[in-house]
């Protein structure tokens, strides 16, 4: 396949000739990193060719893509989200790479085989497996989601841990320590990436306590965090998997002060954590990290503060707002829209207490659609019904195009081009179920 939009990297170039045939680590970005093990190049949930949930986010700095990607050993794929799984990528180097998945996830397997690859390697949970000479992987599944997994690889003399976006339990940490090799570099989760509350739409007079709600959470994934550090106890540890931003032109917008950066984590690890800040690299892409019998040789080429990052982010941001963007929607079948959901709600088994309401617009058209989980039933309306418990999201006119064409709303949900209203304001897992996964 032709990679000529792809432009030469010198970051990763430097990278390979400092390394030789050793062993290293360069980090491409947000949750991609390629490692060298004594000759074998294997990349983590490499994104090169595809844009996460319809090009509404932003990695910055923009991820490392250079020619030499098409040409490596293997990819480890740590699950399906956009931002780890691109499979117009792993069609492209599948029969020469080996793609790599720690078993266990059926639905993630059954997707991965459908695409037809054939160099498909599926280890299996929570035990060692030699994927190249003197190469082992040894991957953990998320305790509960069903989506999730991380892993060690490692060598004779090297060993990294790729934690993707997986926030595993103490214990379940502790079973990558037992395999008794240290681990050099940690790619360890830190940000809470996630709409709630952050997209809540509350009553007036609940701003605070959905600011104190936010910055909880915020806070409770970033002490997780520490403590994984301490379990692991890394020779290095990268802030991973938040180098990413809503493309809303604004690193300021309320959704993107919801993702601390890496230098933001790096600066609360200073004052929480002080003991670990020997440990801690505020890497970015184009950083890397080489293991030498003298000790590591780590190359940082920014040292920003947080305040540094936020401003340089929010200058790329700007400037990708200056494109033209445009919603090329043609005219939708209102009654087509109504029918393909009740074939969707007809082969759900769960009836739920209340009603979904889709605020939508669409071509400059206000639109409202109401799903009763009751009785699965889906209609156009004028007014919502509101004597019943019910969630009310709001979408902007690329979400509501993208949905009302066909695609999932999980992926409008990934693109965090609406806002929610609970009535009453409870969590309901069977209802987030049912949004992610029936329409």
């Amino acid at each position: 396949m032709s990679v000529k939009f792809i432009e030469p990297d010198t970051r990763l170039h430097d990278f390979y000739r400092a390394c030789g045939d050793g062993n290293g680590l360069f980090y491409m970005g947000h949750s991609s990193v390629l490692a060298a093990f004594h000759g074998k190049r294997i990349l983590f949930d490499p994104v090169i060719l595809s844009r996460p949930y319809c090009n509404s986010w932003a990695f910055f700095p923009p991820q490392v893509t250079d020619p030499s990607v098409f040409d490596v050993d293997a990819v480890v794929v740590s699950h399906i989200h956009q931002d780890h799984y691109d499979i117009d990528y792993l069609k492209a180097v599948d029969g020469r790479a080996k793609i790599v998945v720690v078993g266990g996830r059926p639905s993630f397997i059954k997707e991965l085989k459908s695409q037809g690859l054939v160099n498909l390697v599926v280890v299996e949970p929570e035990k060692i497996t030699e994927i190249f000479n003197s190469v082992f992987i040894f991957g953990v599944l998320h305790e509960t989601n069903g989506v999730d997994a991380s892993a060690i690889v490692f060598n004779e003399d090297f060993c990294i841990y790729h934690g993707n976006d997986n926030y595993l339990q103490p214990e379940s940490l502790r079973k990558f320590t037992s395999v008794g090799r240290r681990i050099d570099v940690a790619c360890v989760p830190y940000a809470y990436i996630h709409w709630y509350p952050f997209l809540m739409e509350y009553e007036v007079g609940q701003g605070e306590d959905k600011e104190a709600e936010g910055n909880r959470l915020i806070n409770f994934y970033m002490d997780d965090c520490l403590a994984a550090i301490r379990i692991l106890n890394p020779t290095a540890m990268i802030p991973f998997g938040a180098n990413l931003l809503l493309d809303d032109g604004d690193c300021y917008s309320i959704m993107n002060r919801a993702v601390k950066t890496p230098i933001e984590f790096f600066e609360y690890a200073s004052l929480n954590a002080p003991d670990l800040m020997e440990i801690v690299k505020p890497m970015l892409a184009g950083d890397y990290f080489i293991s030498r019998d003298s000790g590591p040789e780590i190359t940082i080429e920014n040292k920003l503060t947080g305040s540094d990052y936020r401003v340089r982010a929010s200058q790329f941001l700007e400037d990708r707002a200056t494109r033209k963007v445009r919603d090329e929607w043609a005219p939708i079948d209102k009654a087509n829209v109504i029918e393909t959901l009740q074939r969707k709600l007809s082969h759900q088994p769960d009836f739920i207490e209340g009603i979904i309401c889709l605020d939508m617009n669409y071509l400059g058209e206000p639109l409202k659609i109401e799903i009763d989980c009751r009785v699965h039933e889906a209609r156009w309306v004028e007014k919502f019904t509101e004597d019943v418990p019910y969630h009310h999201f709001k979408l902007d006119s690329s979400s509501s195009g993208y949905w009302l064409n066909g695609g999932r709303f999980e992926e409008v949900i990934g693109m965090r081009k609406f806002t929610l209203k609970r009535v009453p304001d409870v969590y309901s897992k069977e209802m987030l179920r049912f949004v992610g996964t029936v329409i």
